[in-house]
């Protein structure tokens, strides 16, 4: 495999001007849980793989004892009455910004060539550096005026978040933006928590406002209720949770020349 190859099953499909969401691995995994939570809810269909040399060397074991290249994988949900989405998250983003490039232009040119979107959400984590609340702020960035206009009835947030968005949540509305295709990178509020449910919560309460399809949350509940049980156990045993401060994300800002002010990152 010397390049990145989409394998799209030959029956896949989408009805007219579908939506595409992304959702990828990143801080807090908000990307990745929004996508993977939609994808669950809505009861999409798998339609197809993204493999790439840009992924890192690994392999996946599975539970049945058998294992697969690591990769990105692309769903197809349909909802009465609405839009059909296109969904992709998957186990790794591209490790080189080389591989970035590659992969996430593939992305792009997939989702406007060959299935004609109309509009493409990419899902990340935002972290401000400051303590967060219970219920997590949404930040926005879209392509142009006109479309942070369609999020004036949402709590979306644009115009306050700061730094650079890296990765796929940044770069696929930036090549959208280039080929003239309506997109919005919309940030979770995280905590800096491996994973972080209760941003992708915010974030999809959010987005079913605007799509007008109901996403149900259970499952992020469950988490959100495991993780504030062992932050809780971790507070009586007067652990300190360490922030993952010394490396830098796959997506997110450079880190503030103060070094006593935590920088924020976003991806």
């Amino acid at each position: 495999m010397q390049k990145t190859t989409i394998k799209l099953r030959r029956n896949a499909k989408a009805g007219k001007a579908p939506i595409a969401i992304i959702g990828m691995p990143g801080i807090g995994n908000v990307g990745k849980l929004v996508a993977e939570n939609i994808r669950r809810e809505l009861k999409a269909e798998r339609i197809g793989t993204i493999y790439s040399p840009h992924f890192p060397h690994q392999a996946v074991m599975l539970k049945n004892g058998r294992l697969r290249l690591v990769n990105n994988t692309i769903y197809l949900a349909k909802v009465k009455g609405k839009p059909d989405l296109i969904i992709i998250t998957g186990d790794m983003q591209a490790v080189t910004p080389e591989g970035q490039y590659d992969v996430n232009y593939m992305i792009f040119r997939l989702l406007k060539e060959r299935f004609n979107c109309s509009f493409i959400y990419t899902i990340g984590g935002y972290s401000t550096g400051e303590a967060v609340q219970q219920k997590r702020r949404v930040f926005g960035n879209a392509t142009n005026t006109k479309t942070i206009d369609m999020f004036k009835k949402t709590n979306i947030i644009f115009g306050k978040s700061k730094g650079m968005i890296w990765g796929s949540a940044g770069l696929i509305p930036a090549f959208a933006r280039m080929g003239k295709v309506d997109a919005a990178c919309l940030m979770g509020e995280t905590a800096m928590l491996e994973v972080d449910a209760a941003a992708a919560k915010s974030v999809i309460e959010e987005l079913s406002k605007v799509l007008g399809v109901k996403i149900g949350t259970d499952n992020l509940d469950k988490i959100i209720k495991r993780t504030d049980e062992i932050i809780r156990q971790l507070g009586q045993a007067n652990i300190n949770i360490p922030m993952p401060m010394g490396q830098m994300p796959v997506e997110g800002g450079a880190p503030s020349p103060d070094p006593g002010h935590r920088p924020s990152y976003i991806r």
